[in-house]
């Protein structure tokens, strides 16, 4: 079986799917592997939740720091391969493009992705006086500072891991990834034990998990790269071409790419983060039916997730190759599945309103809050799945900037400012915060929608064609 989502060769009429049988298969593929790779780091505090409670304290400000400063940045920046490559590889199936250009398009976003490893390094370095001034207790400080100190090396396999998924997926190779990471995942739990809880321990309070997380992201970048070497999607890097790598016009719209994923990636780590910090001063009984729901969010959110991967796949391929009926053919497929899988996570989670709670804690209390909140939380997941599949559509359109503004505008115009308001001025609490998000995000949704609607798709490819002109050009 073919590993790469193929174009139809038949012109596409409303009954042409969105995907070929096989590729529903790498749909669950994609989903299985967003899964896998969230457990992988999970371990990280899970493993430090077992010893004293100050350093699970540390380690759960020690990650919330490294996501909010660093790993989103990163993950941001892959949204220019998502465009490029993706439609660069359908210029290359069309015949009217280079394959070469994929690798190019890679090397130009990992060059910008060390770039702003380098800042976020002197950051991190730099956690223990930073936590001392935003008034946190001192032991905990020094104890996240010193769990960020060893995450710093992680940056560099992250990158790769990160920058070659994207590079692969652009080409419709779904299967790297769930093999890698199904290797990976058990060895992520043993390393954890060996350097946490054995005489091979780095500390007494956890010191050797964000070690044992660095071999991980660093094994997983090497046999990423291994895979695109020895058995498919490598032959479109040829190595690093500096001229082209540092062509500052083709260097920039990587980076404008790359800057409108940051904002559209960070808008939303950082504002979930930001609701974590609200909801704890709210009493520890109310921070932890957030993280329960919020992780419970999470699982539901892999297979919407998985329609976006393709989506952007799909349309960047379609518009690449001059095929703009196609593309816009799959983003409406793209959203009537995403409605689909709206209902399902939303009785998902309405089915499971007065057991949640149980799975995860025996606090009473907590319990009660999860159930109360839980109908507000699954008609969440309507907004939630179809602003991801949006977001997937515009990143294969070449709009992240449309997702970014909406974000921004979503998240801290409206849903971050009424969350408050209706937590403390009408004391929801938790229901409150989750009202004012859920809100936004379906402002932010229908907009999206809207604005997929009304693309002009034969522009889109066009705009498609000018980029990849641009890049063969000197």
């Amino acid at each position: 079986m073919t590993s790469r989502i193929e174009l139809p060769t038949a012109p596409p009429d409303e009954e042409t799917p969105l995907l070929h049988r096989d590729s529903t298969v790498k749909i669950c593929r994609a989903s299985v592997i967003k899964e896998a790779k969230e457990l992988v780091p999970l371990a990280f505090p899970v493993s430090i939740g077992y010893l004293l409670q100050i350093a699970l304290a540390s380690m759960a400000l020690a990650t919330l720091f490294a996501n909010v400063t660093g790993y989103s940045l990163i993950v941001g920046l892959g949204a220019a391969i998502d465009t490029l490559c993706s439609q660069s590889y359908g210029e290359y199936l069309s015949g009217t493009g280079s394959k070469r250009e994929l690798g190019r398009h890679l090397s130009r976003s990992i060059f910008l992705m060390y770039l702003t490893c380098i800042p976020v390094a002197i950051l991190w370095w730099f956690t223990e006086p930073l936590l001392l001034l935003a008034g946190q207790d001192p032991e905990i400080a020094r104890l996240s500072g010193k769990y960020t100190l060893l995450l710093i090396p992680s940056l560099v396999p992250f990158v790769i891991s990160e920058s070659v998924k994207r590079f692969l997926m652009s080409q419709g190779i779904m299967s790297a990834q769930m093999v890698v990471i199904g290797i990976v995942a058990p060895i992520n739990c043993l390393l954890q034990y060996i350097f946490v809880f054995t005489s091979w321990s780095l500390g007494e309070q956890g010191e050797g998990s964000p070690f044992a997380l660095m071999i991980i992201h660093t094994l997983i970048a090497i046999a990423l790269v291994w895979y695109a070497a020895r058995v498919e999607g490598g032959d479109a890097f040829v190595g690093w071409e500096w001229n082209e790598v540092l062509n500052g016009r083709k260097l920039w719209m990587t980076a404008s790419l790359g800057m409108s994923g940051v904002l559209m990636t960070c808008s939303e780590w950082w504002a979930w983060e930001i609701v974590a910090l609200i909801a704890g001063l709210l009493g520890p009984e109310y921070l932890a039916a957030q993280t329960i729901v919020l992780s419970a969010s999470y699982w539901t959110y892999t297979m919407p997730l998985g329609f976006a991967i393709a989506s952007t796949t799909r349309i960047g391929n379609s518009l690449g190759s001059g095929a703009p009926d196609q593309a816009q053919l799959s983003a409406f497929v793209a959203i009537g599945l995403g409605l689909f899988l709206a209902g399902i996570n939303s009785t998902a989670f309405m089915l499971g309103r007065e057991s949640l709670g149980y799975l995860f804690s025996d606090d009473k209390v907590v319990i009660d809050i999860v159930a109360e909140i839980i109908p507000l939380v699954a008609t969440f997941q309507i907004a939630d799945v179809m602003a991801c599949i949006a977001g997937g559509i515009l990143r294969g359109a070449g709009r992240p900037d449309i997702g970014a503004f909406l974000n921004l505008i979503g998240y801290y115009v409206l849903g971050i400012p009424f969350g408050i308001f209706y937590c403390f001025y009408f004391d929801w609490k938790l229901y409150g915060l989750w009202s004012g998000l859920t809100t936004s995000l379906f402002f932010v949704s229908f907009i999206e929608i809207c604005m997929i609607w009304r693309l002009d798709w034969n522009m889109e490819a066009e705009n498609a064609h000018k980029r990849s002109l641009e890049n063969l050009s000197s």
